[in-house]
């Protein structure tokens, strides 16, 4: 089994690029807190009994207890008992009585006066997680998905395992090897074409669409997407991101869920 390569764990306050102050994924309207613990589930566990949840990131599953361990504990090192700042994705608690929220905090070793910074972004760039796209975390997609990058491309951190690698369709055995997978996965390939039905468009990654892997977009959800027009697609390059179906096939319903990556590695 492969170990597992962490990218340096942001420590230094020059190491990390500071929050931003405005705009949908940043500071603007955080309210400060103070994190009492971080749980076995990475939901920070506040002074005030309130929890919050990372919203927009995949950590490594329960099976896999050691690996979370060692990151639940770099996070626990940075985090618990600091005062970071709170800025929650919903009005609401979700249906487990958490606010899912973005997290702002000081570097670990920058003292009160450094910069904010993302605690999510820090954690990716690190390959302590993966982004997944979360409706809910929608307008941190750009932002995340860029501190994602340097990580995946690396191949540090989860990245470094196979069950995190991204899944390229063209490799031999690949479409076989989607089909035992369960979760989260990341697809790259090109589309080779593309089928209708008055349900659905289907982005196909293979020439025999009944044997490669596809992904679906529902009629209803293609406004979401803005002007892309699926048959215009054929030939583009593509990383796509999200639970595996019956097959090999995604069903997607948000733009974070898809990439265009035409002229790029495999990563």
């Amino acid at each position: 089994m492969a170990s597992f390569v962490a990218a340096a764990w942001p420590s230094r306050a020059e190491s990390l690029p500071p929050a931003a102050e405005a705009g949908e994924c940043s500071l603007e309207g955080a309210v400060p807190a103070t994190v009492a613990a971080v749980d076995e589930d990475f939901e920070l566990l506040l002074d005030d009994g309130r929890r919050a949840a990372l919203a927009g990131l995949d950590f490594p599953p329960p099976e896999m207890a050691e690996l979370r361990a060692a990151i639940r504990s770099r996070l626990s090192s940075w985090l618990a008992g600091r005062d970071i700042f709170l800025g929650a994705f919903a009005s609401t608690l979700d249906r487990w009585g958490r606010a899912p929220a973005r997290i702002y905090a000081s570097p670990a070793e920058g003292g009160a006066s450094a910069p904010l910074t993302s605690v999510a972004a820090a954690l990716l760039s690190a390959g302590e997680a993966r982004f997944r796209p979360d409706p809910m975390a929608a307008a941190c997609a750009k932002a995340y998905l860029a501190a994602e990058a340097p990580a995946r491309d690396s191949g540090v951190g989860v990245w470094s395992r196979p069950e995190f690698r991204p899944v390229d369709v063209s490799a031999p055995g690949a479409v076989d090897d989607l089909k035992r997978r369960k979760g989260m996965i990341v697809v790259v390939g090109a589309i080779r074409s593309v089928g209708e039905s008055r349900r659905a468009f289907y982005l196909n990654f293979g020439d025999k669409w009944r044997d490669s892997f596809t992904v679906v977009i529902l009629r209803r959800n293609l406004a979401i997407f803005g002007q892309i027009e699926p048959r215009s697609l054929v030939g583009r390059r593509a990383r796509v991101r999200g639970l595996i179906e019956t097959g090999a096939r995604i069903e997607i319903a948000t733009p974070a869920e898809i990439e265009f990556v035409d002229g790029v590695s495999s990563r």
